[in-house]
């Protein structure tokens, strides 16, 4: 199946079971062929490796335990695909607010985090075919006595060790192994009640904790205009519900397509007009608000599904809530000297990490029960400057400074030279990494550049 003499033009496949998985892996692993593997979904670069595994064929529903409340699914089911099922049995997952519709084992391999809530919060167990072709079950570790039994011995063999754990595999960016199927915790279906409303960022930081109340919050935050667009959401119950009416939901996709149409064309003129930037800023604040005034206090899924494409437009960091408001502040002044790149918001959530340091992944962006997520795509438009990456090194050491880093779900995210100093889980991901994968088969698929340095 896979020809070894093939060794510098890459051959796709796509399995459609475990079993042919396994097949394809085996005949890698014999011809000492570098395996990249991903869900379906992700922009995936085929460079470095000879053979490229796609699982979005592998999207069955494998198993559904009512007394648990888990759902087992295949890795290459899409999220979007995922919510709707679970719809059928009156469930969902606890993963809100803006979600790309990522396959499963493109979500856990890159550690999406959403509006409100991580793929990790969501995870029970993980399927994995490994380098050697043990399929085995991962799962989290028990207790915090685990975790340092983990650090201290990684994965000797000896019988007091727990073996490999989802600490390694969340965030494993693809190189320890291949997530055949998840394990998911349920929770009750709900909707959301939307509320939305503008805000001075002043006001904002005088009542953050009111602000960032209910199921989740988004600041869509205009620096130009030193505003934002808060937008909450509330849980309620199903019987509670109130839909939008057809005739409203007409009248919100005109206004949003018109907001769709200045919102892509103003990075453009912005950088041509730099002086017209607030007055794009402004517009687009008000078509998002007109569009927005339809979906007010109405009540939809918790998941807002977007493309995968879009969202990777752009880039995305987590930093510490505590730090927020001085970062703002910074990005406000830089902003200032740029506004040929700041026409178009940044989209600002708020995180709670459950369990943090059980459930907290050696290359996680977040470190601390509180953090917050900042999304732009200001940087995007490499046909209109090829200095956009001076300007964006800018901005993204501002962020640095504030102790953020960047998210993996991004991407292709470019491996930074720092990544020991940025996460300090990495010595220890990378050291059980070697362990899992000592032959170094796999390649990420989800990373530009050189993940691992000669000295960590």
């Amino acid at each position: 199946m896979v020809d070894s003499q093939l060794a510098i033009k890459t051959q796709t496949f796509y399995p459609d079971d475990g079993g042919d998985l396994l097949k394809i892996m085996c005949q890698a692993k014999e011809n000492s062929l570098r395996v990249k593997h991903y869900g379906g979904s992700y922009p995936v670069s085929s460079e470095g490796a000879e053979v490229l595994l796609s699982l979005n064929r592998m999207k069955r529903i494998v198993w559904y335990d009512p007394d648990q409340r888990t759902i087992t699914v295949e890795g290459g089911i899409t999220l979007g695909d995922l919510v709707k099922r679970m719809e059928y049995i009156n469930y969902t997952v606890e993963l809100y607010g803006i979600i790309p519709n990522m396959t499963l084992m493109d979500a856990i391999s890159v550690g999406l985090i959403g509006s409100s809530g991580t793929v990790a919060r969501c995870l029970k167990s993980c399927h994995v075919l490994q380098s050697d072709g043990l399929l085995l079950e991962w799962q989290w570790p028990d207790t915090d006595s685990d975790l340092d039994l983990e650090h201290d011995r990684s994965f000797s063999g000896d019988a007091r060790v727990t073996g490999p754990n989802l600490n390694t595999l969340v965030c494993g960016l693809g190189v320890v192994g291949v997530v055949t199927a998840a394990t998911l915790h349920c929770i009750p279906m709900h909707f959301a009640q939307e509320v939305t409303y503008e805000c001075s960022i002043h006001d904002i930081f005088e009542n953050l904790h009111k602000v960032f109340e209910g199921l989740y919050t988004n600041l869509t935050w205009y620096p130009l205009l030193n505003k934002a667009i808060v937008t909450k959401n509330y849980s309620v119950r199903i019987h509670q519900s109130y839909h939008q009416p057809w005739w409203v939901e007409w009248q919100e996709r005109f206004f949003r397509q018109i907001h769709w149409i200045v919102y892509r064309l103003s990075p453009l003129l912005s950088w041509y007009f730099p002086s017209f930037a607030p007055f794009l800023s402004k517009t687009q604040s008000d078509l998002m608000l007109k569009t927005h005034s339809y979906r007010n206090h109405f009540c939809f899924r918790p998941q807002i599904i977007v493309s995968v494409s879009a969202y990777c437009r752009g880039i995305k960091w987590a930093l510490p809530v505590d730090s927020l408001r001085n970062a703002m502040k910074e990005i406000e002044e830089w902003s200032e000297g740029n506004p040929q790149l700041c026409s178009t918001p940044i989209i600002i959530s708020l995180q709670s990490h459950q369990s943090s340091e059980v459930h907290q992944p050696y290359l996680c962006p977040y470190t601390e029960k509180k953090t917050c997520t900042l999304w732009t795509d200001w940087f995007n438009n490499k046909c209109i400057s090829k200095t956009f990456s001076v300007g964006m090194a800018e901005f993204e050491a501002i962020l640095q400074t504030n102790g953020g880093r960047k998210c993996w779900s991004v991407g292709p995210v470019f491996a930074s030279p720092l990544i020991a100093q940025m996460y300090p889980g990495y010595r220890q991901w990378a050291r059980n990494r070697t362990v899992l994968d000592p032959s170094n088969m796999f390649r990420s698929a989800y990373v530009e550049g050189e993940l691992f340095i000669d000295k960590y």
